[in-house]
Formats: structure tokens, sequence, C-alpha cells
């Protein structure tokens, strides 16, 4: 409401009382929002994080509920560019807590576009450094309805740090309200809370990068890339977006590969050149400093009988928004909601 009265619009929040749509809860709030001479009732579902492309045509329901109120309006922390559009299209008008919106009625357009950046979160964070997001990561990995047994002893061992240090980071989760200790030593983690903590705070894998080129399909030189593998954990390659979610769900034709390996790859060996830059880059090799991005256990896809070990999937999502373009934040939605539902 503060970003629309600063951008010179009168907006008043009108006392809404709880309805029931064919099922579907009513509005969180009602907004009336006047520009010149233009009034609109604007009905708002308010969410804790922004819906992916694909999860719009489930909420089509609650949107044609919601207009028995006024417009539908979403509001979310963050709305990036790419995903606006797509809530234009699906009939939304949308704002996020970053000055950014798009309200759109008969009569009545306000745009605006304040920033492009992701907000750093305010409160406390999650735990840090590479073996307490390797336990982060194989929290968010567990199966649907799976349980931790051996709480923090396995997943010390399967992070490869210390017990104290294992327990020290499933404190920091509990006390943030990230798992829930159901007894007798197991551990549920709200598996979709944090993966949305993780991607909104992850600070990026860290270490040295490569802008590369080549005239190969990207899959075909993934698989040429990690059939060099000694077999030993101390080279390691795995293969992230554009190729490794398409690997586990089909998306479009990939045009770009991200490479993580555990050493110095020679370009020359896969036949590849000097890029000038990102811009012009369709291969990107990290030796990253967070080594929490090589899952344990390894995550393998077969390509024409050969099998391609892929990046931990919650990197591949991160790297499918940090790449960019709409398509892509579309196949992140559908990679992000795989991994939740996997048995």
């Amino acid at each position: 409401m503060r970003w629309l009265r600063d951008a010179g619009v009168t907006i008043e929040r009108l006392a809404s009382q709880p309805s029931d749509h064919g099922g579907v809860v009513g509005p969180d709030a009602i907004l009336l929002i006047a520009a010149g001479d233009a009034g609109v009732r604007f009905a708002v579902e308010e969410k804790r994080r922004a819906p992916y492309p694909n999860e719009l045509p489930r909420l089509s329901g609650h949107r044609e509920a919601l207009s028995q109120s006024g417009q539908p309006l979403l509001v979310v922390p963050f709305v990036s560019e790419a995903l606006g559009p797509a809530l234009g299209e699906a009939g939304w008008s949308w704002a996020d807590e970053c000055g950014n919106f798009d309200l759109r009625a008969p009569g009545l357009v306000l745009r605006q576009r304040h920033t492009t950046t992701t907000p750093r979160p305010k409160r406390k964070s999650l735990p840090q450094g590479s073996g307490g997001l390797a336990i982060i990561r194989a929290l968010i990995r567990f199966g649907a309805g799976e349980e931790q047994e051996a709480g923090a002893t396995a997943l010390a061992a399967q992070a490869k740090v210390s017990q104290p240090r294992s327990s020290q980071v499933l404190r920091q989760l509990h006390e943030l309200k990230l798992i829930d200790n159901s007894g007798r030593c197991r551990l549920r983690p709200n598996r979709e809370a944090l993966l949305d903590r993780f991607l909104a705070e992850y600070r990026g894998p860290g270490g040295s990068e490569q802008y590369l080129y080549s005239l190969d399909p990207p899959t075909d030189l993934a698989v040429r890339a990690t059939s060099t593998r000694t077999g030993s954990p101390a080279r390691q390659i795995v293969v992230s977006a554009d190729v490794g979610p398409d690997l586990i769900l089909a998306w479009r034709r990939p045009t770009t590969v991200v490479l993580y390996a555990t050493h110095e790859i020679d370009p020359d060996d896969l036949g590849l050149v000097e890029a000038q830059g990102s811009h012009d880059a369709n291969v990107i090799v990290r030796i990253p400093e967070d080594r929490s991005v090589f899952p344990v256990p390894e995550l393998v896809a077969d390509v024409r009988g050969v099998g391609v070990p892929l990046a931990d999937p919650s990197q591949m999502i991160w790297d499918l928004q940090d790449l960019g373009g709409a398509d892509r934040l579309e196949a992140a939605g559908m990679l992000h909601e795989w991994l939740l539902t996997r048995p």
C-alpha cells in the first residue's frame, strides 16, 4: 500500500468478511484503488512465495473465486521480470514487497518495476558453509513422507561433517521451524519451506568460473565431459542447467550447460574454445567453493546407455533461475515440483 501511495495512487483498505466460493476461502483483503477517474476494487491473495509458471493453472479456480469480490491481486515477497508477464497472462494483477507491481482492470493500468534483484532476507538466515548446506540439501532430498531415522549422526556422515556440527545445524533449522522432531531420534523436514528458503538465501557456489563455447549440442558435451571421470571422489564432474533438468524432466532443447568439477578441465580435451564472457558462452565450468553441489549419494541420469552424474537438484533449480528467462523459470518450477513430490 505504501508503494502504491508513493506512486501517486489513492488506496483504501475496506473491511472484508470471510467468504467461501466453491470451497475456496475468500480474499485476505479488499483494496479500493483510485487513479484519475477510475476506482477499482481488488481482492488480495497473499502468499509466502511467488508461484512458478507451471503452478498458475492450479490457482485458476482460486482466482475465479476471488473475482467474486474484486479484481484478483496476488501479493508476494518478490516477482521477477520473467514471472511478471506470466502472472498477467494468467489473469492476475500482482504486487510485491519491493515496490514492483502490475495492476490491471477496466479503465486502470498501474505498472512499476522498482528493482530486479531479489531482496536479501532480513530474518535470521540459514546455516552456511559446505557442511551446513550439504545437510540442508540432504533434508530437501528426502522422499515425500520420509523421515531421517538416525538424525544428526547419519546426516553428519553423509555431509562429511562432525556430529556436533550436524547437531548445531539441525538445532538452527529447528529454531527456524524448518524441521520437526517427531521423536525416537527421527527428523521430519518441512521440505518445501526449506527449499524456498535455500533458493532465496543461497549466495552461490563461489570458486572459479570459465566461460567457454562449443558447436556441439550441450547434452552431447555433457556426456563427453562426464565420461572422462576417473571414479575418484577427488575428481568429479556433475551436470547442471540447462542439461541436467532436461534429463530429469524434458522441457526444451538445452542451449547452455553448467558443469561443476572438483579439478581443472582442459578445454582442448573437450573441443572447447574460450568465450569472451557469459553473454556468448554456452558452456560454463565451475570449480565451486561450495562442495555440496555434488550430491551424496550420486544422482545419475541415463543418456543413450551412458550414466551422466547430475548436480544436486536444488542447485539445478538455482542455476536455472540464475541463467534467467521465462522458459527456464518454468523449468525451475517443474523441477521444484518433481523434487518435492518424488517418492
